[in-house]
């Protein structure tokens, strides 16, 4: 029941959105925009004017991710070195294992899991990781063509931090803004989800499948497999308990994010292969993360 209550409806929004790409060919710049600059930041600061801020919670998720990433870059770099792989196929593997869907795949999949209740850690999370998303990914991708200092200059920009920012800045000074501008914010969120879900659809209906058998099989593994296994541990390490472990561990066994792929594109890394680990790792996520919720749900 978990599948159809849970994964389920977030794979019907995700052919929604590609069968809109195949017969109404949307433009897809315009809604991509659209998230970005208005959907996700509403979202963002809603949830977080809404809801008691923790910043032990804050701060436990962020160790979380410096420790998640650090530690899934280290091994994936590893494997790609075993394998004997040039140093594009490398940074495909890096981009496609260590950057997961938190935004477009994970944020819903948690509303669906866990409800309203989820919100808080989910948002956090998908603004935390947004941080390697936006910087690592890029400087990954560029290899010795750009510096850490532009990606980051780059990674300002992103206007979600901008919403999270001014939360931060309301809550510090303890002021609420008015109804009038909480409401129309907050309804305005709330398509955030639906939308980021129909643009992973109309992406992948734009995505072309590679057959490399031992690329993609590695990848996969490592991206659904191995990433719940450390979540899992660092949550044990960092004393993360609860509705905030559940959640954290489950936003961040999603598949492989859509965001490196433009990356690729823009710098030559083998997008043939980053698009095809797209494509797999969220077609077989169907099965592993309704595995995942089982394990994460009392029974």
């Amino acid at each position: 029941m978990l599948f159809v209550q849970v994964v389920l409806p977030v794979f019907l929004i995700v052919c929604t959105g590609i069968m809109l790409e195949k017969t109404a060919r949307l433009d897809f710049r315009t809604l991509t925009i659209s998230s970005l600059y208005v959907f996700c930041p509403a979202l963002v600061f809603s949830a977080l004017m809404k809801r008691e801020f923790e910043l032990t919670l804050a701060g436990d998720l962020f160790l979380f991710m410096v420790l998640y990433t650090a530690a899934l870059y280290g091994f994936s770099w590893l494997i790609a070195r075993a394998a004997g792989f040039d140093r594009e196929s490398r940074s495909a593997l890096l981009l496609t294992t260590v950057m997961m869907n938190v935004g477009n795949f994970g944020l819903p999949l948690t509303f669906f899991a866990f409800g309203e209740a989820a919100l808080e850690v989910s948002v956090l999370t998908f603004v935390l990781f947004n941080i390697p998303l936006g910087t690592l990914a890029i400087v990954i991708a560029q290899g010795s063509r750009g510096s850490l200092s532009t990606a980051l200059l780059n990674m300002a920009k992103i206007p979600i931090f901008h919403g999270v920012a001014l939360a931060f800045l309301f809550k510090m000074l303890d002021w609420v803004p008015p109804t009038f501008l909480l409401r129309p914010i907050d309804l305005v969120g709330q398509a955030a989800i639906p939308v980021m879900l129909l643009m992973l659809g109309m992406q992948l209906a734009r995505t072309k499948w590679q057959k490399r058998v031992g690329f993609l099989s590695l990848a996969t593994l490592t991206r659904l497999a191995v990433s719940p296994l450390l979540a899992w541990g660092l949550t044990v390490l960092l004393d993360i308990k609860g509705l905030p472990r559940s959640v954290v561990i489950l936003q961040t066994s999603t598949p492989s994010a859509v965001l490196p792929l433009l990356y690729a594109l823009r710098f030559g890394v083998r997008p043939d292969l980053v698009a095809g680990t797209i494509l797999t790792t969220t077609l077989v996520s169907a099965g592993t993360l309704t595995l995942l919720l089982y394990l994460l749900t009392p029974q």
